[in-house]
């Protein structure tokens, strides 16, 4: 294999263009370009989690974890998991999951429903406040440094890009 043939020509997805010719003889569905595409899109994602992730580490957290104290940070009023999931795009379960890791670092409250003791209700805690204050700024920068390769207009196509590939993928689970 020749330097830069692992990664193609783009840097992105390891593996070589002709590695799938194979695929292409026997399955009649294979479409490389589409594979390429769900692959670099994972190792993108992959990345950026890598280069974001370990900046979190003495915090006791994951880029996941930021994520939720992010949005909560963003809201004025307590919201509820439900609520939560839909704004993370993720599942009921993992939600639940991020949430009681927090409520256990004391980053968040949670408080049951007055009227559905099924339903709860979660929002920074005061320690919780202070840990996004102060991460916040940098980790915009990092953001904005991250994605200073595309232009405003790039980085509005390129997340209409991204629905119309999370509608693809929805309409598979339907």
């Amino acid at each position: 294999m020749k330097d830069g043939e692992a990664t193609g020509t783009d840097g992105i997805v390891g593996w070589p263009k002709t590695h799938f010719v194979g695929h292409k003889r026997r399955y009649t569905e294979f479409d490389a370009a589409s594979v390429r595409a769900v692959l670099a899109l994972r190792a993108t994602a992959q990345r950026v989690e890598n280069a974001l992730g370990g900046w979190f580490v003495d915090d006791g957290l994951t880029l996941q974890k930021f994520g939720v104290l992010i949005v909560l940070g963003a809201e004025d009023e307590p919201i509820t998991l439900s609520d939560l999931r839909k704004i993370l795009g993720t599942t009921q379960a993992n939600v639940t999951g991020l949430v009681a890791g927090l409520e256990r670092s004391s980053l968040i409250d949670r408080k049951p429903s007055r009227d559905d003791r099924r339903v709860s209700y979660v929002s920074l805690s005061r320690t919780g406040k202070r840990l996004v204050e102060s991460r916040l700024p940098e980790f915009f920068g990092r953001l904005r440094d991250g994605m200073r390769g595309l232009t405003a207009t790039e980085k509005k196509t390129f997340v209409d890009l991204l629905a119309k590939i999370v509608r693809g993928y929805e309409e598979l689970r339907s």
